[in-house]
């Protein structure tokens, strides 16, 4: 095949070539798919809908596997990701919220409660004041790009203490 710019008509010319009946022909289309399409989005569209309709299961593979070969390995940068307004964030809500729990003392065996926020996994037992641990639920902050944004960076640094304790 020629060698193809990446201007909009070539593109449509080339993607026309993998619905075509000789399966030597839609090959032919898919290395040269895999040779000038790294990072192209709509070429990328464009495969995932031929697979989608593609019943040849050796075109098929062939087509994954120069999905896979122009796909840009780069994760997105955290540059493009803006903090969300709490209101907006269940995890941070979550997170932040203060709560009154109802706590076994391992200490004096008192069954009481205690006012703990969502990233605290210590508090001071109310009866004989000594500390006690709790197990921190697991909050979408913990994968979040700015997930320390959202809750503050002492608050984030204690929630990952309080979640690294228990496992």
């Amino acid at each position: 095949m020629k060698d193809l710019t990446s201007n909009t008509t070539s593109i449509q010319q080339l993607l026309q070539g993998l619905y075509h009946k000789n399966a030597d022909k839609v090959k032919e289309t898919l290395e040269e798919i895999g040779r000038i399409g790294k990072g192209n989005r709509e070429i990328m569209k464009a495969l995932q809908e031929f697979l989608g309709k593609e019943q040849r299961m050796p075109l098929r593979i062939l087509a994954a596997q120069t999905i896979s070969k122009i796909k840009t390995g780069h994760p997105p940068s955290t540059e493009g990701f803006k903090k969300p307004n709490i209101f907006q964030c269940p995890g941070a809500e979550k997170v932040k919220r203060v709560e009154i729990i109802d706590v076994f003392c391992p200490y004096c065996h008192t069954r009481g409660t205690a006012s703990v926020a969502g990233f605290e996994h210590e508090f001071a037992c109310e009866s004989c004041g000594k500390t006690v641990q709790r197990e921190v639920p697991e909050s979408c902050i913990e994968k979040c790009p700015v997930g320390s944004e959202c809750v503050g960076k002492e608050r984030y640094q204690k929630y990952l203490k309080g979640r690294k304790l228990r496992k």
